[in-house]
């Protein structure tokens, strides 16, 4: 009974990473995003290929940086793309093996593990990725994209607080327009 439980949970879990994964690769232009991990690397002053190209002109950035920013993205996303294909074929396998009617374990084991290197992988490569891109630029070009990280998070702040006024201020006129109605006094 608890093994049948056991490959139901991983074989859910392959499931849904297998749908996330299908869509990442479904939606290129979201890709990096995905390759995030979760991880919020603006904080760390880690800014992906897109964002230093959106902001080219407002940092400063040269044509020289422009080319190379451009060609270091299309290598990453060419290798995202090739190692995130070979770890949804090795989910596959898996959830096939996993059907089997006599599964050893140390082989699921290993199976799982191999997946999760190939992850951390990913992961290591794209935070690498992120530091060469950090490498080309300059302390002032650095400077201006905390200026603008900072001014983009207080407007963040700026429009959660207007919705938060917003809600209160709709709450609030839903009370007097109809205010609860007491209820009478119980009586014996």
């Amino acid at each position: 009974m608890s093994k049948k439980i056991i490959i139901l949970a991983i074989t859910g879990l392959l499931l849904v990473t297998m749908y996330f994964t299908l869509g990442a690769e479904m939606r290129p232009q979201r890709m990096m995003e995905h390759a995030r991990f979760g991880i919020m690397l603006v904080d760390k002053n880690l800014f992906p290929a897109p964002i230093l190209l959106k902001h080219k002109d407002d940092i400063g950035l040269t044509a020289e940086q422009v080319g190379k920013i451009e060609k270091m993205q299309v290598q990453q996303q060419e290798s995202f793309i090739k190692r995130q294909a070979d770890i949804s074929v090795k989910e596959l396998k898996l959830g096939a093996y996993l059907k089997e009617d006599k599964i050893d374990r140390g082989k699921m084991e290993s199976m799982i593990l191999e997946i999760g290197k190939m992850r951390t992988d990913l992961q290591v490569q794209h935070i690498n990725h992120l530091l060469d891109l950090k490498d080309l630029l300059t302390a002032e070009q650095l400077k201006k994209l905390e200026s603008f990280k900072r001014d983009r998070m207080g407007q963040r702040m700026e429009k959660r607080m207007m919705r938060m006024k917003e809600r209160h201020g709709e709450r609030e006129r839903l009370q007097r327009e109809d205010p609860p109605q007491e209820e009478p006094p119980h009586q014996e």
